[in-house]
């Protein structure tokens, strides 16, 4: 199902599993244009361009293991 159909921004699409789901859609903005990623559940979002977008390519599959262990950050005593 395309964005238009769900009615909102043609440009935006949903990507899910059992797991999460998230919003993606193409933002422009007056510096450029942004990806725009919004987890579904929670409503958090966050707007990245294409340096940030491409440093994901960057990492290892480890960092991202790391990541998850503490999505929101480390727990505090």
């Amino acid at each position: 199902m395309t964005g238009a159909e769900m009615g909102g921004d043609p440009e935006e699409f949903v990507i899910g599993n059992e797991f999460a789901e998230v919003r993606v859609a193409l933002v422009r903005t007056r510096n450029g244009s942004r990806l725009r990623v919004r987890d579904a559940k929670s409503g958090r979002e966050i707007m990245l361009c294409p340096l940030e977008l491409e440093s994901l390519t960057w990492q290892t599959p480890e960092l991202f293991s790391r990541l998850l262990a503490t999505p929101y950050g480390p727990e505090e005593d």
